[in-house]
């Protein structure tokens, strides 16, 4: 084999199995160049990416939304943006600021030595974190990076890089590499192959995990999609083309090689193995070994060539004895395996006990496993009772716990339970470490046979071996005792489980084992036994939710008519019950009127059972009538409660220890503060901070933390942050003197209320100063006050996105229960920057979480669809919107579909469709809905510009809308611009003028586009100084029409001059601050005037002035790549 390297194992297995003519010709070539030329399968074109992988990773996407990638790389998203491949990296990173730490040490760029020095140090420090955070901040600095240090990141990255994650990462600092004009070495591509068949392995196991786990538990898997289309194989193909294209393949070991075959070995994919095999072949410096020629059969076997294996098998026995020392067993048993795959089971064990144990080859239970599994998926009873019989019989080899697993999985698959208990019995006497899903299987035949007892039996003894209990398999136990009505065992069950849960897993109100109690309490149609669950439960700290709490209130009804179910509840009830049933009234999505009826029954029963309230219920009763303005309900409810007052009073002052405990919150003070609270619903803040501070405050009272929360939020709902502000600086020395544990809880409301009072004013610096008193006490701000913080951390010139998934990430982190509000404003953020694939995820887990989608997350969502030109996904979300049955019509989003198909896909029918389809749901249309027909009918072929100049009229008889700069400034825009009817478009701003309306900055720049776009500079001139002069301020985008007007006549001192009186940041004479547009506007023009070192120097100041994404940056720079 040595002197051929294999040609005539590749001659004779061409020749003598399945595969065509034309390859075995191709193999019997010499050197087996004629491999490369002939074989139609394969293109030896090769250039970046070559063949089916270059296909798959360059291919023009014709997805439903028509989207035409422009460019797809290895790693699919963009590369330009540093600071999220930050994120990625897990880079430290000033909290809200969101240009890297590591990049306020930003390096000049013409210190590039520097920097590429900087990372080889940390690398040869063998300090992978420094490599990276370097590298990210010189990147982003705009540093050039040399081809070693690139290596050196790459594996730094690997390095760094966790068990089962993707390599995105990775790929994007290859991406980088390529884009940016390195040539990548061998060790590159060796490196990213190896992590690529490393990744791909991870991926096959976890997905044929994850299937299995469909078909057995039924449930959905809401990654497998994103799993498999992660495509590992063919972009390690792709790179392997590619090096052996550029002849870069001195780094390939013989692992490398080993592990392409493995990875394409279990697709069955022949011919590129077969490829791979010949490039090995070739090699000068590396030759096969026996992990070789396992892969092979494995591959052959797979593919059902049995004859090509025998080949393969007889040419390693020719060579075995030349190859690199190995274990012949494994070769032997790929041998056997391959057998086994091809469907000789029979010629599978000859070889396992014929010629293995003629060449004296180890045999070991494994392989007789494996002909065992072939023979369990063909349901060969025959070949299992002879393996059976020969593995009980034999002294040496005996069955192991893998053995009866295999056994175990058949018999419950084919439902026969007296066997399955059998084996189960059998394989628990043996090691089960990886047997779970065997031990599943045998669960769910148990639920299916309606033997929940023995099932509860397995999933202990599962835990007493040091399984972790899984979430399925505890669903499987406790509702096989709902199957059969065994509710009180159910209870048990799920209590039992729920504390071996616990052992190994925190619950929480975002844990996985908490969809089985939901699922439990709702279907179990038992007072007592819902109640004996959620109160179980409450020990984790887990509350009700909506859904929970109307199937408890339905539960409540029911046994209320059954005397049966109201004795059994009714026997053992306690206040703690009670308690649990008014969660269940608030928590429900209930009408005002029904939640009063709702808790006067329910202290009518604990009177009539002679259960005493508590104060707490008082409290909270009361502020919810209050916040409902149900005056008449909340007096009644003080009345009803005045006798259980007293009582209270009498044993808050006989309880001494208490009272010094919590001195000063008194009966009194939480009957004041709820007068305070009463008033500011009304209104009257004045009125509640008087009462806070006169009447409990100055007595050296302390008021209700809940109903200084609630005051605060009402102010803020009502926008009056100066009230909000107030009541904070009356209450906070008081809630100081609380003991700490009831002071925690209390700071956390009230500090969170304030974040999102200042929040919803953008008042950034002091929603930033009580998001750290509450980060400084350990406290974690709700979702409200995440998506409020967010509203105002916006950043005009930088990602928003990256706002978004920073505050995103640290809520979930932190187990914050997100809201609708959360979800929405973090979507919108997502959908402004075209994050469309976050936008879409978020979607998901709202609806998995429970969260009712509104009409603004469906405007958030189609508005993501849109904007990443995703038409056939916004049609069917905007219809899915309209058929939600909480759905609220919304003018916003039908403007948002007409301007879709007015902008970006024009089309007349399909907008004109919307606006019908508004005026259907009884929407009054807009002045911006108007604006956008004027632009349908004026800028769509055929054009009507009368229709268009009829909506100015026709807006204010139709819906008494007066026609606004924006409207004028489409018409002129239109006439101006796209018609070249300068006349017209004049008309049209003398019309504007006479019916008195004040021209904005639209109207000038429409107008001053018209004259510009049509050469008259000096009508243009004029315009500008008569909107100075008219107090009209001017703007970037006015200036860039005259940096490109006289850049196009030539006149670069004038557009310099324009140029010149704005400044890059901000400063207090208050000059224009440029636009990433004006900077790319005198780029185009310093470049149409052969000036390009100009160009680049106005790149370089766009690069150093401002924090600029770095896309945004780039798109500018590739202007210089053009010329």
């Amino acid at each position: 084999m040595y002197g051929a390297k294999g040609s005539s194992l590749l001659n004779t297995v061409a020749r003598q199995s399945g595969l065509s003519k034309q390859l075995a010709a191709a193999h019997s070539t010499p050197k087996s160049t004629a491999f490369l030329t002939n074989l139609q399968s394969r293109n030896v074109n090769f250039a970046y990416t070559t063949s089916r992988a270059s296909a798959h990773l360059n291919k023009q996407s014709s997805t439903e939304d028509d989207q035409q990638h422009r460019s797809v790389k290895l790693h699919r998203t963009t590369t330009a943006n540093w600071q999220q491949l930050a994120k990625i990296s897990k880079v430290p990173a000033a909290r809200f600021n969101h240009t890297l730490a590591a990049q306020k040490q930003q390096v000049p760029a013409e210190n590039d030595e520097g920097i590429n020095n900087r990372i080889l140090s940390a690398a040869k420090a063998q300090d992978p974190e420094a490599v990276v955070t370097e590298f990210l901040a010189g990147r982003t600095a705009g540093a050039a990076m040399s081809t070693q240090t690139y290596n050196a990141v790459l594996d730094a990255y690997g390095s760094l890089r966790k068990h089962n994650h993707p390599l995105t990462a990775m790929l994007t600092v290859y991406d980088d590499m390529v884009a940016s004009g390195v040539n990548p070495t061998s060790h590159t591509y060796a490196t990213l192959i190896k992590f690529l068949c490393t990744r791909d392995d991870e991926v096959h196991k976890t997905v044929n995990m994850l299937r299995r786990r469909v078909a057995r538990f039924g449930v959905e898997v809401s990654n497998l999609s994103e799993l498999e289309s992660e495509n590992n194989l063919d972009r390690a193909m792709a790179l392997f083309e590619r090096a052996v294209s550029e002849q870069r393949t001195e780094d390939f070991d013989v692992e490398l090689y080993n592990r392409m075959l493995s990875m394409l070995s279990y697709k069955g994919q022949t011919k590129d193995a077969l490829y791979i095999y010949e490039q090995l072949e070739m090699s000068k410096t590396v030759n096969p070994n026996g992990h070789t020629f396992a892969m092979l059969m494995t591959m052959f076997g797979y593919a059902g060539d049995l004859s090509a294996v025998r080949e393969c098998f007889k040419e390693y026995k020719a060579v075995c004895s030349h190859l690199p020392k190995h274990d012949p067993s494994y070769v032997y048993k790929a041998f056997v395996y391959a057998h086994v795959d091809a469907g000789d089971l029979k010629g599978a064990l000859e070889i396992l006990e014929g010629q293995m144990v003629k060449d004296h080859v180890r045999v070991t239970i494994g392989a007789y496993n494996r002909i065992l599994s072939g023979a369990t998926s063909r349901n060969d009873v025959a070949m299992i009772d002879t393996l059976m019989q020969r593995l009980e019989t034999n002294p040496s080899i005996k069955p192991d716990g893998n053995t009866y697993g295999i056994l175990l999985s058949m018999y419950c698959r084919t439902k026969e339970t007296d066997k399955a208990t059998d084996m189960y019995n059998k394989m628990i006497e043996c090691d089960i470490s990886k047997q779970y899903g065997r031990l599943a299987d045998y669960v769910c035949l148990l639920r299916a046979e309606r033997m929940p007892d023995k099932s509860m039996e397995v999933i202990k003894h599962m835990h007493s071996k040091g399984f972790e209990v899984d979430v399925s398999i505890a669903r499987e136990v406790v509702m096989g005792y709902l199957d059969m009505n065994e509710v009180t065992k159910g209870v048990a069950a799920l209590k039992e489980v729920s504390n071996l849960y616990a052992t190994s897993s925190y619950i929480s109100e975002r844990s996985p084992l908490l969809d089985v109690v939901r699922e439990f309490t709702v279907k179990c149609n038992d007072l007592d036994s819902s109640i004996a669950v959620m109160r179980f439960m409450n020990k984790f700290g887990v509350k009700l939710d909506s859904r929970v709490a109307q199937s408890i209130l339905t539960q409540y009804d029911a046994a209320k008519q059954d005397t049966k179910a109201w004795e059994a509840f009714s026997k053992d009830a306690d206040v703690r019950d009670f308690t649990t049933l008014y969660e269940a009234v608030f928590k429900s999505d209930i009408p005002a009127s029904v939640f009063r009826e709702r808790v006067f029954e329910l202290l009518n029963t604990m009177q009539a059972m002679e259960i005493e309230p508590t104060l707490n219920l008082y409290v909270r009763v009361s502020t919810r009538l209050k916040k409902y303005k149900d005056a008449e309900a909340d007096a009644r409810w003080q009345k009803v409660f005045e006798p259980h007052l007293a009582q209270l009073e009498q044993k808050q002052q006989s309880n001494k220890k208490q009272q010094a405990e919590v001195e000063g919150w008194t009966i009194e003070s939480d009957l004041q503060s709820g007068a305070a609270l009463d008033l500011a619903i009304q209104g009257n803040f004045k009125g509640a901070v008087e009462t806070l501070d006169k009447h409990i405050i100055q007595l050296g009272q302390i008021p209700t933390p809940d109903a200084v929360r609630d005051i605060i939020q009402q102010a803020t709902r009502q926008k009056s942050l100066s009230s909000a502000v107030q009541v904070y600086n009356v209450v906070i020395d008081s809630l100081m003197k609380l003991p700490k544990n009831l002071q925690h809880r209390a700071l956390q409301h009230v500090y969170n209320s304030m974040l999102v009072a200042y929040a919803r004013v953008d008042d950034l610096p002091h929603a930033r100063e009580f998001y750290d008193k509450m980060r400084q006490r350990g406290m974690i701000p709700d979702g409200d006050a995440y998506g409020s913080l967010l509203t105002c951390t916006a950043n005009s010139t930088a990602d928003e996105s990256m706002d978004a998934l920073e505050i995103y990430e640290e809520a979930m982190k932190n187990k914050v229960r997100p809201t609708v509000y959360f979800y929405n404003v973090v979507m919108s953020k997502l959908a402004k920057c075209r994050k469309i694939d976050h936008v879409l995820r978020l979607f998901d887990e709202m609806k998995k979480f429970g969260v009712q989608p509104n009409s603004i997350t469906y405007a958030a969502l189609i508005s993501a669809c849109i904007r990443c030109s995703s038409e056939a996904r916004a049609e069917r979300f905007f219809h899915e919107m309209l058929r939600s049955p909480k759905y609220y019509p919304r003018i916003g989003v039908f403007n948002s579909m007409i301007q879709f198909y007015t902008q970006q896909r024009p089309n007349r029918d399909k907008a004109l469709e919307y606006y019908h389809l508004l005026l259907q749901y009884n929407l009054k249309p807009s002045g911006h809905t108007y604006k956008l027909l004027m632009e349908v009918y004026a800028n769509i072929p055929p054009y009507d510009m009368l229709a268009a100049h009829k909506l100015l009229t026709d807006m204010t008889k139709r819906h008494g809308l007066k026609p606004g700069p924006s409207h004028f400034a489409t018409l002129i825009r239109s006439y101006g611009c796209l018609h070249r009817d300068v006349g017209s478009a004049v008309a049209v701003y003398n019309e504007m003028k006479k019916a008195k309306v004040k021209p904005d900055e639209t109207v000038y720049q429409a107008m001053l586009n018209t004259y510009i776009d049509n050469n008259d500079m000096q009508a243009a001139e004029n315009l500008y100084k008569e909107m100075l002069n008219s107090g009209a301020q001017s703007s970037p985008y006015i200036e860039n029409l005259f940096i490109a007007g006289y850049g196009s006549r030539g006149d670069m001192e004038h557009a310099e001059k324009v140029w010149q009186r704005m400044v890059d940041v901000k400063d207090k004479n208050g000059a224009l601050v440029r636009e990433p547009s004006t900077y790319e506007a005198m780029v185009k023009a310093y470049l149409a005037n052969g000036q390009p070192d100009k160009a680049a120097d106005v790149v370089e100041q766009m690069h150093n002035g401002r924090n600029f994404p770095i896309k945004v940056i780039e798109g500018v720079r590739t202007l210089l790549n053009k010329q």
